[in-house]
């Protein structure tokens, strides 16, 4: 990347604008031709793509763009071409038809379907969907009686905006600081410590060698030690920690932005990602923990695939190969970002690997999952509930730190081979 200026950004800049009005002006006209809204926005999500490497002159926040435009465009064609149901989550028809530019930014970018009646669910904490909050909001009377809002005094959904504005703004200075914590941290555990040894290709199989070290008696030249495990868990949670603490960080500089401004309000501000208390299960992680900026615009376009391939959609077998896809997508998309910015090893195992390999926990968590509820209902019956609920969350939060060591040092000696 040469030098950054202002000048050399320029067009970047302008190309970044572009596509996130011409987002805009789709989404405020939702009953547009669905090949009309592609066009629109498949030129200058192209130009702002192939832009974005020099969008700024940090690299981080230019891969997070990257990303941004692949997803916006996603969702914009997932808007164009799926039968969305307009209508708010309150019911209230006008609001369903108004195509004002307010209306335009909510449903451009609202790629979790935050205040529709397709939005995913339980996107606040223990709610499954913000409908309670719409009504406060809205005063309209719903067709469905509405579960109990929560009454948590920290529940940021039924703040008022300026109290929301300052919690959030607490949230953001924490990430932050955290942030910057971390990257110390992460600098000095990695140039500090970690030696060519350390990364070696041989270290990259881990299951094989320890299946050989535990059952044979052979020496080996690479055997499996605490530093090892240690390293593996440092690439885990390098995969995800940066993306979590840089999204939650800018995820509340927008929300302070639009509900300062009176665009929207607190409850339509959901946290990005979910809690860590569900990520006991891979399923889990990515369906609950996980940010779900993806999941609907990605379903989308892998159920309309299998749905032309003739599979009926609902049954257990479309929704395990619709998941299959949207990982796929995933890779896709991630191979596109690093080609963007210049890896040559953008389509290499390293990319291939970690995404493709992921619905593979899904089908072996069902298999042992379901054996294990025959193995409590036959054999287990008499244990405590309470003591059986806590050794299965121990096992799982177990079972997706190993996933997680083993798949992630894939990735990374994918990209450094």
């Amino acid at each position: 990347m040469l030098e950054w200026t202002l000048r050399s950004a320029a067009q970047p800049i302008t190309w970044a604008f572009s596509f996130c009005f011409t987002c805009i002006v789709v989404g405020r006209f939702p009953y547009l031709n669905k090949w009309t809204g592609f066009l629109l926005v498949a030129a200058p999500a192209y130009g702002a793509l192939q832009a974005s490497p020099n969008l700024t002159p940090n690299l981080q926040l230019n891969d997070i763009f990257s990303r941004f435009v692949i997803i916006l465009f996603s969702h914009m064609v997932a808007l164009s071409f799926m039968k969305y149901d307009y209508t708010n989550i309150t019911g209230n028809e006008k609001e369903s038809i108004d195509q004002s530019w307010k209306a335009g930014w909510k449903r451009a970018y609202n790629a979790r379907g935050i205040g529709q009646t397709w939005e995913n669910p339980y996107l606040w904490p223990k709610q499954k969907n913000t409908a309670i909050f719409a009504k406060s909001a809205s005063k309209v009377t719903f067709k469905d009686e509405p579960v109990q809002v929560l009454q948590s005094r920290h529940s940021l959904a039924t703040r008022d905006r300026w109290s929301a504005v300052l919690i959030r703004l607490g949230y953001m200075c924490l990430n932050y600081t955290l942030m910057n914590l971390y990257y110390e941290f992460r600098v000095s555990a990695t140039f500090g410590s970690f030696t060519a040894a350390d990364l070696s290709p041989e270290k990259e199989v881990i299951l094989r060698r320890a299946i050989k070290q535990i059952f044979t008696k052979d020496t080996f030249t690479t055997p499996i030690t605490g530093r090892e495990i240690t390293i593996r868990a440092f690439l885990a949670a390098n995969k995800f920690i940066p993306d979590y603490l840089t999204l939650s960080a800018f995820h509340d500089i927008m929300a302070i932005i639009f509900i300062a401004s009176g665009v929207d309000q607190s409850w339509e501000w959901p946290p990005l990602f979910g809690s860590l208390t569900h990520a006991y299960t891979m399923r889990g992680f990515w369906s609950r923990f996980w940010h779900r900026a993806i999941y609907k615009p990605f379903n989308f376009h892998a159920s309309t695939f299998t749905r032309l391939l003739g599979v009926p959609q609902g049954t257990s077998f479309s929704r395990i190969l619709n998941n299959c896809l949207v990982f796929f997508l995933s890779t896709i998309m991630h191979g596109i970002v690093l080609q963007a910015h210049g890896s040559s090893r953008a389509w290499g195992r390293g990319t291939l690997v970690f995404w493709g390999v992921q619905p593979l926990s899904f089908v072996l968590e069902g298999v042992v999952q379901s054996q294990w509820k025959q193995l409590k209902k036959s054999s287990l019956w008499w244990m405590d509930q309470t003591i059986m609920s806590i050794f299965e969350r121990v096992i799982g939060y177990m079972w997706v730190a190993a996933w997680l060591m083993w798949i992630t040092p894939k990735s990374v000696f994918g990209l450094m081979s």
